[in-house]
């Protein structure tokens, strides 16, 4: 039979079992799913972990009793009168429910390492379940006999606590998957968050979850398309720069095609749904997330190498000891050193080695805004010898500000730019809130505006005190209008008239995201060659941040992509940007960051998207690496040096299995413990941290201030 379990999401078995949970049936893989489902209603990697812990804690309960009535036997003197009287009825009876008691243990606990012990056995794969089932069966088998033939020599408490130490440390593998999921779900959580729907009486808000295919829904100026969809109605311009990576806003008009998440700079749209909404961005990252917590690094096949070489010695090492000591002192004395050798040699810390590493990494890049795609991008990003980074969007704000203002006509600069903001007040037009953003600054009073109209792709205009105002494109102004010659400067010009005559200009520059200058400064202390590739022919804002060798402007997407190939013959090679554009570029490197708002092409095909943070992230997540790395392979060494020395004294008959028990945990703890200290806050981001999340309309206007004038 096909199919997923209801609760753990894990294939179903040859025989399922049906069960009815909150009145909907479902079909489950045991009935420890069955168990957990009802006691949490969790389901997918939460419910897998629901699924360990609940078994677990009915094992533990039983585990606990085995070793209450197991203790006595290690202190015989307390219940004897001054001898060692272990074969007296009372060490009978508590032998005997020892094995009662564990039995529970050995179901709960043993039957999902032996199942997966034969699955790696049926592909031809001696994995360390071998181990695992060897060690527990050999000890709760002799003990079985021994307590039958009435011998005291018993080991319920060592098969017993060791499974429950095995399945703690499984437990706390699935707890990590279903935390890293939980991470990546906040951190992706934005995105428009509310649609206007359209219903015969009016309208109602909804969440873009909500949309269906058919229909209507209302975008007003500085509103984000909830959905992909096709205009009804309505004219205006539409910013696609984060789908496109182009800077102008297209004018949209009925019987286009709009795609959510894109934003209305200064139109009123009616929109039919044409696809559902948040399928996009969301969904396809949290499926590269998945499988990046899924995929296994070169160190972790490294280590199942040498699990699949280690299993095959221990057991020569186990049945070679056993037999010396045999000899040497007796067969219970020689099934004992093997028993322990078989416990100590399980090589969970080498099996965690890597992987916790790997897994506290991947959870703490998500938990600050990066989203790595894979787990070997880790190791890659920590072998880059050079990045390259764009610059619209990704080095600066994709905003415009306010560098100067030439006034003419007897006017005051101050008097030009308050007229302008007048206008543009209230709209979402980047440059509108370039320039009102520039007054508000400068505390400057705004007159009052009538009549005011929005011409999309153009300017606006209005009427003050009487007469016809107006702030543009140069194209659109009246080629007539009087004004005094202005100066020429590097940016783009918002023309000002009033009354027919040109009364100033406002140019407008692009501004520096937070944090640029100091990332690339980052990046070079790390030993970084860092160059840009931009699709701008202008790059007046970093001035002085690359030299001129370092810097290529102008480049069409495939001139970017000959570029980072070229440097790729000599050194591995890093990309960041943003835009539609940068999409081949990222793909071409070794590594690629998509940073910011950058389209859904761009995530998918980057190795590494920022989420938020911008490009001050990108020198966080490459020394972060570097630590990740330096951390997995600290535990490999520590998880051999271990595992050789422990097999040794367990041969030499200097370890109990219980206490061989106690150090394979010891080994794991510390193995775990080293790698959360990748969790523990390191360096801050190199200047202030953005905002987290804010609006798609703000987020989506990124790069559109450049309109085609």
């Amino acid at each position: 039979m096909t199919g997923a379990c209801a609760h753990c999401g894990l294939p179903l078995g040859r025989r399922p079992l049906t069960a009815t949970i909150d009145g909907a049936p479902g079909s489950y893989c045991c009935f420890g799913c069955v168990l957990a489902h009802q006691v949490t209603r969790a389901r997918g990697d939460d419910g897998r972990a629901a699924a360990v812990l609940v078994r677990l804690g009915v094992a533990i309960f039983f585990a606990m009793n085995v070793m209450m009535v197991t203790l006595p036997t290690y202190v015989p003197a307390v219940y004897g009168g001054g001898g060692m009287p272990t074969d007296g009825p009372l060490f009978v009876l508590l032998r005997w429910l020892a094995m009662v008691f564990a039995a529970p243990v050995l179901v709960l606990l043993g039957g999902p390492v032996l199942v997966a012990a034969t699955r790696a056995a049926w592909r031809g794969v001696a994995s360390a379940d071998a181990l695992v089932v060897l060690g527990t069966i050999a000890a709760y088998t002799l003990s079985v006999v021994n307590t039958i033939a009435g011998r005291p020599a018993v080991y319920y408490d060592t098969a017993a606590m060791l499974l429950v130490l095995v399945t703690l440390g499984r437990y706390l593998d699935a707890r990590a998957r279903a935390d890293a999921g939980a991470l990546v779900r906040a951190t992706l959580a934005g995105g428009p968050t509310r649609a206007r729907r359209e219903l015969a009486d009016g309208t109602e808000t909804v969440a873009p979850e909500a949309l269906r295919l058919g229909d209507v829904v209302r975008v007003t100026p500085g509103d984000a398309f909830p959905a992909d969809g096709v205009v009804l109605s309505g004219v205006g311009g539409v910013d696609e720069s984060a789908l496109t990576g182009e800077a102008a806003p297209v004018t949209k008009q009925p019987a286009d095609a709009v795609e959510g998440g894109t934003c209305s700079v200064d139109g009123t749209f009616r929109v039919r749904v044409t696809a559902p909404a948040g399928a996009s961005a969301t969904a396809r990252i949290a499926t590269l997330v998945d499988a990046a917590l899924r995929e296994r690094t070169r160190a972790e096949r490294l280590a199942d190498r040498v699990s699949a070489v280690l299993v095959p010695v221990v057991l020569a090492v186990a049945a070679l000891a056993g037999i010396a000591w045999t000899r040497a002192a007796g067969p219970d004395r020689g099934l004992l050193v093997a028993l322990s050798v078989l416990v100590v040699a399980c090589p969970c810390g080498l099996g965690l080695a890597t992987p916790v590493a790997i897994w506290t990494g991947l959870t703490t890049a998500a938990r600050r805004g990066v989203i790595v795609r894979s787990a070997s991008v880790l190791e890659r990003i920590a072998s880059l010898q050079r990045v390259f980074v764009d610059k619209t969007g990704t080095l600066t704000t994709g905003l415009p500000r306010v560098a100067h203002v030439d006034a003419s006509d007897g006017s005051h600069s101050d008097d030009v730019l308050a007229l302008a903001a007048a206008l543009e007040t209230g709209l979402a037009h980047p440059v509108a809130r370039g320039i009102t953003a520039a007054a508000e600054a400068r505390a400057l009073r705004r007159p009052d505006v009538a009549g005011l109209e929005v011409v999309p792709g153009r300017g606006v205009r209005g009427v003050v005190d009487g007469e016809a105002v107006a702030a543009g494109s140069p194209s659109w102004v009246d080629g007539k209008a009087a004004g005094a010659d202005l100066p020429h400067r590097d940016g783009t010009p918002v023309v000002v008239t009033r009354a027919g005559r040109i009364t100033g200009v406002v140019w407008l520059q692009e501004a520096l995201a937070p944090g640029a200058i100091e990332a690339i400064a980052e990046l070079r202390r790390f030993g970084l060659r860092v160059g840009l590739l931009s699709g701008d022919v202008q790059a007046a804002a970093l001035e002085g941040v690359f030299a001129p060798g370092e810097c290529a402007t102008g480049l069409r997407p495939e001139e970017k992509v000959a570029q980072v190939k070229a440097a790729r013959a000599s050194a591995p090679v890093g990309m960041a940007g943003d835009g539609f554009n940068d999409a081949p570029a990222l793909a071409a490197a070794d590594v690629g960051f998509a940073v910011g708002d950058a389209p859904d092409l761009t995530r998918v095909t980057a190795d590494v998207v920022v989420v938020r943070g911008g490009v001050q992230q990108v020198p966080w997540v490459i020394e972060h690496a570097r630590r990740v790395v330096r951390v997995g392979r600290q535990n490999l060494v520590w998880a051999f040096g271990y595992n050789a020395i422990a097999v040794g004294l367990a041969a030499a008959g200097r370890l109990n299995p219980l206490v061989a028990a106690l150090s394979m945990l010891a080994s794991s703890v510390a193995v775990v413990a080293n790698a959360r200290r990748l969790r523990a806050p390191d360096r801050p981001i190199v200047a202030s941290q953005a905002a987290s999340c804010v609006s798609t309309a703000a987020a989506s206007s990124k790069n559109a201030w450049r309109l085609s004038w």
